[in-house]
């Protein structure tokens, strides 16, 4: 099990993956291309379709909130809690000039965020299951 500073610098990182996804969710559209110094129609955040890009972004979050949070919370809290996030930001994109919601970003981070609490939960599992 993580010691508590270990626990503490991970419980920062989540929340600071909470913001971010948050400023990136919700920042508009002209704005995240300013961002990549690429006019709005040509931009392109990496080769990855846009949901893989949201699983693998979700996996990551949750599995720095399963280190920081995990034994403490419980593995489904914590994937539950990321899946309301992802549907609250994805309901606010609509509000957002040049972005819209979708429900395959939605399914595609709630994906994500379960492998990921998953993949850590099971690696804890197995890392204590194991005889000394």
């Amino acid at each position: 099990m993580l010691g508590n500073p270990d626990m503490t610098i991970f419980r920062v990182l989540t929340w600071c993956c909470v913001i971010v996804l948050a400023v990136l969710s919700l920042l508009p559209a002209q704005e995240l291309a300013d961002l990549s110094l690429l006019p709005a129609l040509e931009m392109a955040r990496t080769r990855l379709s846009p949901q893989l890009e949201h699983c693998l972004v979700y996996a990551g979050a949750a599995a720095i909130a399963m280190a920081g949070y995990g034994p403490s919370r419980g593995s489904m809290r914590i994937i539950g809690w990321l899946w309301m996030c992802a549907g609250i930001l994805e309901c606010l994109r609509h509000f957002s000039p040049g972005r819209h919601p979708s429900i395959e970003d939605f399914a595609a981070s709630a994906l994500g965020a379960l492998c990921g609490g998953l993949a850590v939960a099971l690696l804890w599992r197995r890392r204590f299951d194991q005889p000394r």
